[in-house]
């Protein structure tokens, strides 16, 4: 019978109209990861938590037999456009996968979009989608190397030209576009707009996000680690450990039964449930 044991994935891309994401870790059934090495390879981060259940995911996670979170590395080449995702509430209403994430700058000098200025109303915000203003109601923060910002379901964001961060989110693919900044897509017409759902998500009394080192709400646990050459990962039957190499761009998966001794040095970027 298969054992499970610390895991890496095959490069999973999706490229789009502002630049590249990369899938790292994904239990999605839009587009799960796929075991690259050892006897497990081939399979898919789906099917493992279908399988191995609660020796993959440790006993936190919500349902036994599915990945909860979703990591990426995103390179925004120009800027995305300005959106918003549902929490467990709005997504009743809307039809859509909730989705709480958090960005942690690794690179650039562009600007993140996250929060909308105090006292925006729904009507300001139809006003801007219509004329076309929409930047002035953003609150806008600057992209610093090595500082998160956590956003959570029903904040409006939108990450800016020449950023790349490190996302932990919610397994979700749901993202309603409220503002594209006046663009066209590949077929030369406008992509398009989502006002309706967005304005059913959008929670206007969220605040402006903080930038801070650490995240811990309801769906995860983040925080950076400095290894000087052995990271030494306990086996821990609450949760699975996400773990993601800033210098070498790696991430590796350590199951919840597993324990793992990683060969790095530098920043590790360290995410359970």
């Amino acid at each position: 019978m298969d054992k499970l044991y610390p895991l890496t994935f095959r490069q999973n891309l999706h490229t789009a109209l502002w630049g590249v994401e990369s899938w790292e870790i994904s239990g999605h059934h839009s587009s799960p990861s796929v075991v690259a090495e050892g006897p497990l390879s081939g399979r898919t981060l789906e099917e493992l938590a279908a399988g191995f259940g609660r020796e993959l995911v440790g006993a936190k996670a919500p349902e036994a037999d599915w990945f909860p979170l979703l990591f990426k590395v995103i390179d925004a080449r120009r800027r995305l456009s300005v959106q918003v995702h549902p929490n467990e509430t709005t997504s009743r209403v809307t039809g859509g996968e909730p989705k709480t994430e958090m960005w942690h700058v690794l690179g650039g000098h562009g600007p993140i979009f996250a929060g909308l200025k105090k006292g925006t109303t729904p009507a300001d915000v139809e006003e801007d989608v219509r004329t076309g203003r929409f930047e002035d109601t953003l609150v806008c923060h600057p992209a610093v190397p090595g500082q998160t910002l956590f956003i959570p379901g029903g904040l409006v964001h939108a990450i800016g030209e020449d950023v790349m961060v490190y996302e932990v989110q919610q397994s979700s693919n749901t993202t309603y576009r409220l503002y594209d900044w006046g663009r066209v897509g590949a077929d030369g017409k406008p992509r398009p707009l989502h006002v309706v759902q967005s304005l059913q998500s959008i929670d206007f009394t969220l605040p402006e996000p903080e930038p801070r080192v650490e995240v811990e709400c309801p769906f995860f646990k983040f925080r950076p680690v400095e290894s000087d050459g052995t990271l030494n990962v306990p086996a821990n039957p609450d949760t699975f450990t996400a773990l993601f190499l800033v210098d070498e761009r790696k991430s590796i998966l350590v199951p919840a039964n597993c324990e793992a001794q990683v060969a790095c040095k530098g920043k590790v970027l360290v995410t359970t449930l």
